[in-house]
């Protein structure tokens, strides 16, 4: 259920919200991606997809998807590639472990979500983390700590009768990261009502923070956000979209990594899409990173910071006051 505040937006004040800073491209047709942090390094973990999903003129020839982590400053990878023929994939730390969620297929129909874990990012364990009822299939994850343990938000698609309009978002719970059980999704979904796609999910005092994709009318896409304390009522941001496609997104940070060809590609490619937005804490801001272009097989990965902690970002949308 999503809570009505119009009412409220009538007699509310805003509040001064820091501004998102694009800093611009970094990959071409890599998009489901994770900066996180460790060992004190940023990192990026990426869903590295086979040639034959059709994504993009400049994929690289790969008969089989997989992922890995890249060090954000240097572009090198990190450790060893895991979850061959896994898909949409989000990553986790904790403890000195690193924690790798993914929808068990390549592409097609995913009907469990495995977790893999490693110490090193060497030596990878893996296990079935979620199984799926039947009819629904998996696509991207996010996972996040609370007081009770961790939850975990996957986005599937399915019967309208069980999950409405598609895509939309359901949920599972875990005491040890490795062992999850759904949530019931007659009363712990969001939502049923429009296309709710590639969510990611954090939690601070009490609040669940969800950025999600919106579709808006003729097929532009933006993210928003809502926060819910039960994952049953949600509440929409007051400060909307999160993200709004723009010019920005096209500005690269490192053009020596790119050929003239990618570069013209970037500068020409029909931009009318913010998505897959995922974020970490990195000394003292938030790194975010975000897909750009047409949804619809010219996709880039960008760049964005917030001058301020992870969960400051996230309350930065909630902030018109009565």
């Amino acid at each position: 259920m999503i809570t009505d505040y119009r009412g409220f937006l009538k007699t509310c004040k805003a509040t001064e919200k820091k501004p998102i800073k694009k800093l611009g491209t970094i990959r071409v047709g890599i998009v489901e991606s994770t900066p996180i942090v460790w060992k004190n390094e940023l990192l990026l973990f990426e869903w590295l997809r086979p040639a034959h999903s059709g994504t993009g003129r400049f994929f690289e020839e790969r008969t089989e998807g997989y992922f890995h982590f890249a060090n954000m400053e240097t572009d090198e990878e990190v450790g060893k590639p895991f979850a061959f023929s896994h898909s949409y994939g989000c990553a986790y730390e904790e403890n000195g472990t690193m924690y790798g969620f993914g929808s068990a297929a390549a592409d097609g129909e995913a009907t469990s979500i495995s977790v893999f874990w490693s110490n090193d990012l060497e030596n990878w364990e893996s296990k079935t983390a979620v199984e799926l009822p039947e009819g629904l299939t998996s696509y991207n994850t996010s996972v996040c700590k609370d007081d009770k343990g961790y939850v975990m938000a996957i986005e599937v698609y399915g019967p309208k009768d069980i999950i409405g309009n598609y895509f939309t978002v359901i949920f599972a719970r875990s005491e040890n990261l490795l062992d999850w059980e759904l949530m019931p999704i007659d009363k712990h979904i969001y939502t049923k009502e429009r296309y709710s796609a590639c969510p990611t999910i954090r939690y601070y005092d009490g609040y669940y923070y969800i950025v999600y994709l919106e579709i808006m009318p003729y097929f532009r896409l933006v993210p928003y956000i809502v926060r819910t304390k039960d994952i049953e009522t949600f509440e929409p941001g007051h400060v909307l979209p999160v993200l709004m496609y723009d010019d920005d997104d096209r500005k690269v940070i490192h053009p020596e990594r790119f050929t003239a060809e990618e570069l013209e590609y970037i500068k020409t490619a029909v931009d009318i899409n913010n998505s897959d937005v995922d974020f970490c804490n990195y000394n003292g801001k938030t790194v975010i990173s975000y897909s750009w272009g047409n949804q619809m097989g010219t996709e880039f990965l960008a760049l964005a910071e917030y001058d301020g902690t992870e969960q400051e970002f996230l309350e930065s949308f909630f902030k018109y006051t009565l």
